[in-house]
């Protein structure tokens, strides 16, 4: 007898995959990203593909990346093809996040694993070059593979994930938890895992240490450390989107009254203590490591997936389902993002429009934060496209001060004639600009570099010498 839908996993899976695929094409055409980052990836992959030497992006290095996508430069890199690598990745990510929640015993896995995919951090983050999804579809891997008892396996995709991402060797930590307790084989278990895991994960970063030995390990920035309002929204509204982060405050807000009732257990009798200290220990690791740099808020990625089943077990499944239902909402609905016509997203008439940080930010209810990152990706790339055919045409020497523009500005001019006049850089100190200077050349700056440009340097000297560009 034929089962239904409902009791078909395997069909389950495959609409579940086919949604979060179909789902991301759209948005795969836009360039290679939002993030400075992810251009710089192109670059170096081009570079390693021309050279056949091994280049890093970025410290510390994500050689599995930089490496798959030289593999894919043939005269040049389409987008598409390597974004399109990040939509894929995103589907093995949320179908392992799946099959582990099954294999514990978690009733509305399929709603969980939905959830987890669209989550704006992770929706965005599966549309544009670079590292985030990848890693953590090793990750989920590797946590199935910890709770079907395959040490050995779960060991090779976590290693594989620290090729992707460093970052990711973090979760040995939680996952060697999931492993206790030690009696009963326990300490064979988290040897054997940790072990392989050490070793594949030293194997990925091999082109690295012979290319620049262990000086690649670093998390230097460029940028400084944000101010309080811009750590509070990546942590938050950055990663749930708005609707997303009132959910979780409305429902984390029900546990607290529960449990100070006496009404509900700190830790819920269906919920195994040693997953719920593996999942608080891997929500305070990474939190704790996006403090220290709190950049992007790609960098939360990892905990969500255990956010996800934390609340899944503190509440029955009406309003677990709903919890879901909001968190795939937000990607599409009330974003919040910068009003700038250059660097900034779209928005509708209903948008509310409002200062912080020194910046004009908008909330606007009829568009998600999915959208506001793609249009942000296309005027981006309209404004690189406006500054490159302004540089074609100048006829004196100049140097143009591009910071998070360049490496954009760098790859529009791929396959293009090169005005020698115009000399790109990324920033440059007091110094430098004098030789350029005394050499006939005029210093300008793209929007807010002049800024930037000071504090990289940790000068106050820019504007007396360089002129704003456009």
């Amino acid at each position: 007898m034929k089962k239904d839908f409902s009791e078909n996993i395997t069909l389950q899976l495959i609409f579940l995959s086919l949604i979060i695929f179909i789902s991301r094409l759209p948005f795969l055409w836009a360039g290679f990203g939002s993030e400075e980052d992810s251009w710089l990836l192109a670059i170096t992959s081009k570079n390693i593909a021309l050279t056949g030497n091994y280049e890093l992006s970025r410290a510390p290095a994500h050689p599995l990346q930089e490496i798959i996508y030289s593999l894919l430069y043939h005269g040049g890199l389409s987008a598409f093809s390597i974004n399109l690598l990040s939509a894929i990745a995103s589907v093995p990510a949320s179908i392992f996040f799946a099959l582990t929640l099954k294999n514990i015993g978690f009733k509305h896995y399929l709603f969980a694993a939905f959830a987890f995919a669209f989550t704006p951090v992770v929706f965005i983050a599966s549309t544009y070059t670079i590292d985030y999804m990848l890693a953590v579809a090793f990750v989920m891997g590797s946590f199935y593979f910890v709770v079907k008892n395959n040490f050995v396996l779960a060991g090779i995709f976590l290693g594989i994930a620290i090729g992707f991402r460093f970052t990711s060797g973090a979760m040995l930590i939680p996952f060697c938890i999931l492993l206790f307790p030690i009696s009963n084989g326990g300490i064979r278990r988290i040897c054997l895992f940790a072990f392989t895991t050490v070793v594949i994960g030293f194997l990925t970063y091999i082109p690295v240490i012979k290319t620049y030995g262990l000086s690649f390990f670093t998390f230097a920035d460029q940028f400084p450390y944000p101010n309080l309002p811009k750590i509070f929204y990546k942590a938050t509204i950055g990663v749930f989107g708005t609707v997303g982060i009132c959910a979780i405050l409305f429902y984390k807000t029900k546990i607290f009254i529960k449990i100070f009732r006496k009404k509900e257990k700190i830790i819920p009798k269906a919920l195994p203590k040693k997953l719920f200290y593996a999942s608080c220990i891997c929500i305070i690791i990474y939190m704790v490591s996006y403090l220290r740099l709190p950049q992007k808020s790609a960098y939360l990625i990892p905990i969500i997936p255990f956010v996800i089943l934390l609340y899944g077990f503190y509440y029955p499944s009406i309003e677990f389902r709903i919890f879901c239902l909001l968190l795939t909402l937000s990607s599409f609905l009330f974003s919040m993002n910068l009003t700038d016509s250059i660097r900034g997203a779209n928005y509708s008439p209903l948008a509310i429009k409002f200062d912080m940080a020194g910046q004009r930010i908008f909330l606007d209810p009829l568009t998600g934060p999915v959208f506001s990152d793609y249009t942000k990706r296309l005027n981006k790339i309209a404004y690189t496209e406006e500054v490159f055919q302004k540089m074609r045409t100048e006829q004196k020497k100049m140097v143009l001060i591009c910071g998070w523009w360049y490496n954009e500005l760098i790859v529009r001019n791929w396959d293009c004639e090169k005005n020698q006049n115009v000399q790109l850089v990324f920033y440059i100190d007091k110094s430098t600009m004098e030789k350029y200077i005394s050499s006939g050349y005029e210093i300008y700056y793209l929007p807010e570099q002049n800024l930037y440009n000071d504090r990289f340097s940790m000068m106050n000297y820019t504007d007396s010498v360089a002129h704003p560009y456009l």
